[in-house]
C-alpha cells in the first residue's frame, strides 16, 4: 500500500472518538479488570444500550458546528454520505436501540487516517481513511467502533468544552504559522506552513483530542467486531484495519523523533524532549517555534500553544497501541468465532468491481481528492528543499483535474490550488482559488482566515468585515472565529465593537482563548 504520511497522519493516528469515561451502560461486571472485553461470551449479547439517548441529541448542532470548523470542512457530497450511512445502518440493523438513538455520518475533508464520533452519534470519518481502506467491510468495522462508542455513551461531560478548547488551541498554532512565515499574498507562504502545521498537529493530536481510555477502547472494539461479523462482514476485515492504523502510529513517532533529532542538532539540549506535552522548541523547515519569537500576536499564539499542551497533557488518556489492539482482538475472534470460516469481502463503492449505481460520481470524487494531494505534496516537497515526488507539469495537471467539476469548489481541492499559485508566485489565482472555496457549498474555516489575511493585508477591512460577517453564520459563531473578528474590527478603527466581544471570548472558559482575544483588542 503507498501511503503518504506527510498528507496522511496529521492527527492522532487512531481510529477513536470522544473523550474521557462518563457512564457506560454495559455491566462493568462482564468486562475484565484490565480489558474492557467480555470475561465470557460475545459483547453484543451482554450489553444493554441506555433506555434513552435524547440528552445527547441535543447537542447534534453544536458539534457538527465544531466538526464542521476542522480541517477543510465536510464534503458536499450527498452520494457519499449516502453511501458511507447505507453501510453504518447495515451494521445496526436489527438491533434494538430506541428510537431516540439517531445516528449519524460526516466525511471530513482532511488527509489524515482517522475516525471519531461525537457524543449525539455522529461518526465523522475522513477522506483519507476512505482512501485507504480496501474494502467495505474494513469501513463497516470502522463504523461499527464508533457508533459503539456512541451506544455505550462514552464520551465523558466536558466533551464540548475539550473539543472547543482543541479546536481553537490547533486554529491559533496554524494561523500563527501562516502569519510567521511571511511572503507573496496574505503573508502567507502555503508551503512551510503547511509542513510546520502538519507538524504541530501531529505531535499535539494525542494531547489535544479528547480520547477515550483502554477499557472503553476494548469495549468498542468488542462490540463494533461483533455488529460487523452480525452485518455478515469479513472479521478478517477488522485486523486489517488495525493494522493500517499500526502504520500511521509508526509513521507519528517517527515524526517526534525527527523533531527530536532536530531539536539536538541545534543544540537545545535534552531537557524537553517529551516533544508532545513540551513543545517548547520546535525546528521545522529551517524556522523554529515557541522560545523567544519576538513579540506580537504571532508570538503570542505559539505561546498559547505551547501552554495549552502542557496545560492539557496531564489530562490526556492513553490508549492501547495498535499492536496490542490487535493481540486483544485476535483472541476475542478466537474465543468466540473460532468456527467462522472468512467471508468474501464486499467491494468499496468507488471500488472497479463496484455494481452500484453512485459509483461513477464516487470514484470521480476521490480521484480528485487524491489528485489534490499530489498536487499538495509537490508544493510542500519544493518549499521544504527536498525532491518533489513529481515533476511540476505533472503536479499542474493533477491540480488543474482536482480543480474541475464537480471538485471546482471544494474547500478541500481549492485550498491546495491556493497553496500552489502561492508558491508560483501568481497571487491572482491564488486569492481566486479562496474565493471559489468560500462560495462554494461546504467552506472550511481555514480558506475563510487565509482569505481575511489577504484582505488584511492590504487594509481591505471592509472586504475582510464581509468574510468574518459570513463566517459568523457559517459556523454558528464558533469561538474559534472571535480573535480574527476582534482584529478585522480594530483594524476598521471599531475598538469598542472589538472590546465588546471579550465577554463572549471569556465565556468559553478557555483562558487562553481570552488572553488572545485581549492582545488583539489591545492592539491599537
Amino acid at each position: 500500500m503507498n501511503v503518504k504520511p506527510s498528507r496522511r497522519a496529521l492527527a492522532a493516528c487512531t481510529i477513536l472518538c470522544g473523550s474521557l469515561a462518563f457512564s457506560p451502560v454495559a455491566d462493568a461486571s462482564l468486562f475484565g479488570s484490565s480489558s474492557g472485553y467480555p470475561k465470557s461470551g460475545k459483547a453484543i449479547d451482554n450489553f444493554q444500550p441506555a433506555v434513552n439517548y435524547s440528552d445527547v441529541i441535543q447537542g447534534r448542532p453544536r458539534s457538527l458546528g465544531i466538526m464542521r470548523a476542522r480541517a477543510q470542512g465536510f464534503v458536499p457530497s450527498p452520494e457519499l454520505h449516502d453511501y458511507v450511512k447505507s453501510v453504518l445502518m447495515r451494521v445496526l440493523a436489527g438491533e434494538q436501540l430506541p428510537p431516540s438513538f439517531q445516528p449519524e455520518v460526516r466525511v471530513l475533508a482532511a488527509p489524515e487516517f482517522t475516525a471519531l464520533c461525537t457524543p449525539d452519534g455522529t461518526i465523522v470519518v475522513t477522506i483519507g481513511l476512505l482512501e485507504l481502506l480496501e474494502n467495505e467491510d474494513e469501513l463497516a468495522f470502522v463504523l461499527a467502533h464508533e457508533v459503539s462508542h456512541a451506544i455505550l455513551r462514552h464520551h465523558d461531560s466536558d466533551w464540548y468544552k475539550k473539543s472547543q478548547y482543541y479546536m481553537v488551541v490547533n486554529g491559533a498554532a496554524v494561523d500563527t504559522v501562516a502569519k510567521k512565515v511571511s511572503f507573496n499574498i496574505g503573508g502567507v507562504n502555503t508551503g512551510e506552513a503547511y509542513e510546520a502545521a502538519t507538524h504541530l498537529y501531529k505531535l499535539s493530536g494525542n494531547v489535544l483530542a479528547p480520547q477515550h481510555d483502554p477499557e472503553q477502547e476494548d469495549q468498542a472494539d468488542a462490540l463494533g467486531f461483533d455488529l460487523m461479523v452480525k452485518a455478515g462482514y469479513d472479521p478478517d476485515a477488522a485486523i486489517s484495519v488495525m493494522d493500517k492504523l499500526a502504520q500511521q502510529e509508526a509513521e507519528a513517532a517517527a515524526a517526534v523523533k525527527d523533531a527530536q533529532d532536530s531539536k539536538k542538532k541545534e543544540g537545545k539540549g535534552d531537557d524537553d524532549d517529551d516533544i508532545p506535552t513540551g513543545l517548547t522548541s520546535l525546528s521545522i523547515g529551517g524556522l523554529t517555534f515557541g522560545e523567544s519569537q519576538g513579540t506580537g500576536i504571532a508570538s503570542l499564539a505559539m505561546s498559547l500553544f505551547n501552554s495549552a499542551v502542557d496545560s492539557m497533557s496531564d489530562e490526556a488518556t492513553s490508549h492501547h497501541p495498535a499492536k496490542e489492539r490487535i493481540d486483544l482482538l485476535s483472541n476475542y475472534e478466537f474465543r468466540e468465532y473460532r468456527d467462522l470460516r472468512p467471508r468474501q469481502p464486499t467491494p468499496l463503492a468507488w471500488s472497479p468491481d463496484s455494481k452500484l449505481a453512485s459509483r461513477p460520481v464516487l470514484t470521480n470524487l476521490l480521484d480528485h481528492y487524491s489528485r489534490a494531494e499530489d498536487a499538495a505534496e509537490f508544493v510542500a516537497a519544493k518549499t521544504d528543499g527536498t525532491t518533489p515526488p513529481r515533476p511540476e507539469p505533472v503536479a499542474k495537471a493533477a491540480l488543474q483535474k482536482s480543480t474541475g467539476a464537480p471538485t471546482q469548489n471544494h474547500a478541500y481541492t481549492q485550498f491546495v490550488a491556493y497553496e500552489y499559485y502561492d508558491y508560483a508566485k501568481q497571487p491572482t489565482q491564488s486569492e481566486a482559488s479562496l474565493e471559489a472555496a468560500v462560495n462554494g457549498p461546504e467552506p472550511s474555516w481555514e480558506v475563510y482566515a487565509r482569505l481575511t489575511d489577504i484582505h488584511i493585508q492590504r487594509k481591505d477591512y471592509a472586504g475582510a468585515q464581509k468574510l468574518m460577517d459570513q463566517a459568523v453564520t457559517r459556523f454558528d459563531n464558533s469561538p474559534v472565529l472571535l480573535p480574527k473578528r476582534i482584529e478585522v474590527l480594530e483594524g476598521q478603527g471599531r475598538d469598542s465593537e472589538a472590546k465588546a466581544l471579550l465577554p463572549q471570548c471569556k465565556g468559553y472558559d478557555i483562558p487562553e482563548l481570552y488572553d488572545q482575544c485581549q492582545k488583539y483588542a489591545a492592539k491599537s
